[in-house]
């Protein structure tokens, strides 16, 4: 059953700003144009290098602009110079021009990247890449800037003459892979509000259970429909839309349709493996090495999985995360020796410490590597110690370890052995 959407997304992207800009006389650039289409005029308004270190103390700030997106304000003071970060993937490939069309006439500027953005919050006083008037008349555009760091970046257009008049700074990726890892890993609030909406209807007209309709709802003609609303519009686009529909297809979509086949009753959680992380093996690698040398050896088991979920909502049920992982794992569900039971849940710092006696570098490394460096991580564990020799047990505890707002998860079986 296919049902018409037609959602109008109104983007109101001008920012009125009275901000007064650093003085400073026009100089001249000695920086050869860093990228395709760079101007040959070397007259530049560029903010200066201020005592922090950190650019954005010598301009305005105005927040952020979007991945195939742009925001529109107004110069205020002569000279002046205002910034607005965004975010890529590493390897991005992106654009940014000031545009004709929405920018007043006559109007001169210059353009600026820095960044990226570093643990201190400084984006550092190193251009990328600038640009005088390679854009319409003497508006300014950088046509091609690679960006091979992840992470937070900024661009400053700066005038010196241009009091009064506006501007529109356009971001574009022109190579689909400038939207950053995280937004796929759980589904759009609009997604899956379309997801819902639709199941809600065919329920109500055919008369059938929620799991029944979820088919008609998740096909591929579905998914197509679902990113057209989000990314096939004028203005508006999510962040995740820079990577195209393939990218979406392959990666998000499939994370909606897992979490409503688990929200609707149509089957298990069904868990995501995340690719190799190397922090998280050299810590396990070294637990390990310790397990050995120890009196009473053990061996351990760790997997780490993205978990379905909707961005913006309540977090995933650990109950829903515990039932997936051994869903998903057959050496969990398939082992008839070993018949794990519930224990009360744990404390991340509980985990921790149970686990330090051989993996401390484990327990501090999971949240820098799986978590956001913020969110306070769940721990369900299960336990059990079947008898494998005369007078001898193996002890087993299973921890799953949610990360509630990354939407991931850490299986870590932890096995001791008794002589």
């Amino acid at each position: 059953m296919r049902h018409a959407w037609n959602r109008l997304w109104w983007l109101v992207p001008s920012l009125l700003v009275a901000a007064c800009g650093p003085s400073q006389e026009p100089v001249v650039s000695q920086e050869a144009p860093a990228e395709v289409g760079a101007s040959t005029q070397s007259i530049l308004y560029p903010p200066p290098v201020p005592a922090s270190g950190n650019i954005v103390d010598s301009t305005a700030y105005l927040g952020p602009v979007g991945l195939n997106g742009a925001v529109q304000t107004q110069f205020t003071t002569n000279p002046q110079s205002l910034s607005f970060s965004f975010n890529v993937a590493a390897g991005a490939r992106v654009s940014l021009e000031v545009t004709h069309l929405g920018s007043s006439m006559y109007l001169d500027t210059g353009l600026f990247i820095y960044g990226p953005k570093n643990a201190s919050g400084s984006y550092g006083t190193t251009v990328l890449a600038q640009d005088d008037d390679a854009g319409y008349g003497q508006l300014s555009k950088v046509a091609s800037l690679t960006l091979a760091q992840g992470g937070e970046y900024l661009a400053v257009v700066s005038t010196g003459t241009g009091a009064g008049k506006k501007f529109r700074l356009a971001l574009g990726c022109l190579n689909g892979a400038c939207a950053q890892d995280d937004l796929f890993t759980a589904c759009d609030l609009d997604v899956a509000t379309r997801i819902e909406v639709c199941d809600e209807s065919v329920v109500e007209t055919q008369q059938v259970t929620p799991a029944q309709a979820l088919p008609q709802c998740t096909d591929a003609q579905d998914a197509h429909d679902a990113w057209l609303s989000q990314c096939a519009v004028s203005s508006g686009q999510k962040p995740w839309c820079a990577n195209g529909e393939a990218a979406f297809t392959s990666r998000m979509w499939p994370v909606c349709k897992d979490f409503y086949r688990r929200y609707y009753g149509a089957g298990p959680l069904p868990l995501t493996e995340l690719e190799d992380n190397d922090a998280i093996n050299e810590a396990r690698a070294d637990g390990h090495a310790r397990c050995k040398a120890g009196e009473n050896s053990c061996d351990e088991f760790l997997w780490t999985f993205n978990v379905p979920s909707v961005a913006d909502t309540q977090p995933t049920q650990l109950d829903w995360v515990v039932e997936g992982a051994f869903a998903t794992l057959p050496e969990l569900s398939s082992n008839q020796r070993v018949q794990f039971t519930r224990q009360p849940d744990l404390t991340y710092a509980d985990f921790a410490s149970r686990i330090a006696w051989a993996f401390p570098e484990l327990g501090q490394v999971l949240p820098q590597e799986l978590g956001n460096g913020t969110e306070v991580p769940v721990v369900a564990h299960l336990y059990d110690d079947p008898l494998v020799a005369a007078g001898a047990h193996d002890f087993h505890n299973l921890y799953i370890v949610y990360f509630p707002v990354s939407h991931r998860t850490a299986v870590f079986w932890l096995i001791q052995h008794e002589y």
